[in-house]
C-alpha cells in the first residue's frame, strides 16, 4: 500500500512539473512574440517594412508549429493579434496589420490547424501580392463557424479589410482540412471559392450567419458608375446552404 501511495505521489509530482514547464515555455513564447510585435509597430516605416514585419511573421510561424501554442492561448499576443478559434478546437486563425501606412490595410492572416494525422501545421491565407493581383485575402478573420457538408467538417469564415479609396470589404471563404493542407472550397459559395462584399467606409454590410437555418445574409451594394462609389440598393441578399453549396435567394 505504501509503495502504491508513493508511486501516485511521484506521478502527481511529474505531472505538476510537466505542467509548470509547459506554462513557463508558453509564457516565454507569448512574451517574445509580443515584444517583437511592439518593436515592429513602434519602428519607423522603412525598418518595419524591410526587416521587423518579416521577422515577426517568421517567428510566429516557428512558434505556432509547437503544440503548446495550439492547445493554449497566447494571452499577451491576443491583445494585438486577432486570434479566432473554431468551436471544435481544430483550427485557429491569426490576423494582424503590418501598419504599412496609407489607407490600404496590409493585413496578414495565417491558419494554425491540426492535420488528419494529428500534426500541428501552419499555412498563410493571404498572398502578400494583393496590390498587384487585386485579391481580397489580406483581410482579418473575425468570425469562424463550423458547417457540415457531406458529413465532413468545413469552416466558414468572415473577414474584413480595406484597400482604401473610401471603401472597405468583407470576404466569405470556406475551408476544410484535407490530410496536411487547409483547402479552400472552390464551389461552396455560388460555385465560387469566395464572395466579396465591397461597400463604403461609412456603411455597414450587416453580414450574418444564421446557424439554425444555415443562411448567410448581408446588405447588397452596387457600384454607382457616376460617382465610382458602391451604394446600398436597399436589398438583403440571402445565401442558403443547399446540397453542399450556398445559393442565392432573396
Amino acid at each position: 500500500m505504501t509503495l502504491i501511495r508513493n508511486y501516485i505521489t511521484l506521478l502527481g509530482l511529474l505531472v505538476s512539473l510537466t505542467s509548470f514547464s509547459q506554462t513557463t515555455a508558453l509564457r516565454k513564447i507569448d512574451n517574445e512574440l509580443t515584444g517583437i510585435f511592439h518593436t515592429m509597430v513602434n519602428a519607423d516605416y522603412q525598418l518595419r517594412f524591410d526587416s521587423l514585419a518579416p521577422a515577426f511573421k517568421k517567428q510566429l510561424f516557428v512558434n505556432l508549429v509547437n503544440p503548446i501554442t495550439f492547445d493554449n492561448s497566447l494571452d499577451s499576443l491576443t491583445k494585438y493579434v486577432t486570434i479566432k478559434t473554431a468551436a471544435d478546437g481544430k483550427i485557429k486563425f491569426y490576423s494582424w496589420d503590418d501598419l504599412g501606412g496609407g489607407t490600404w490595410r496590409h493585413i496578414n492572416c495565417i491558419a494554425q490547424f491540426k492535420s488528419d494525422t494529428g500534426k500541428i501545421l501552419v499555412q498563410p491565407l493571404n498572398s502578400e501580392n494583393e496590390v498587384e493581383t487585386g485579391e481580397f485575402t489580406d483581410s482579418e478573420v473575425y468570425e469562424v463557424y463550423e458547417i457540415d457538408i457531406d458529413k465532413k467538417t468545413y469552416y466558414l469564415t468572415f473577414s474584413w479589410g480595406t484597400h482604401g479609396s473610401g471603401h472597405q470589404h468583407q470576404i466569405i471563404q470556406i475551408f476544410t482540412i484535407i490530410e496536411d493542407r487547409l483547402t479552400k472550397c472552390n464551389s461552396c459559395i455560388a460555385n465560387s471559392n469566395e464572395l466579396v462584399i465591397t461597400y463604403p467606409r461609412t456603411e455597414k454590410a450587416n453580414l450574418v450567419f444564421n446557424q439554425k437555418t444555415s443562411e448567410i445574409s448581408y446588405d447588397e451594394f452596387k457600384i454607382d458608375q457616376h460617382s465610382g462609389f458602391y451604394k446600398p440598393t436597399g436589398q438583403v441578399i440571402t445565401l442558403k446552404l443547399v446540397n453542399g453549396k450556398f445559393t442565392t435567394s432573396r
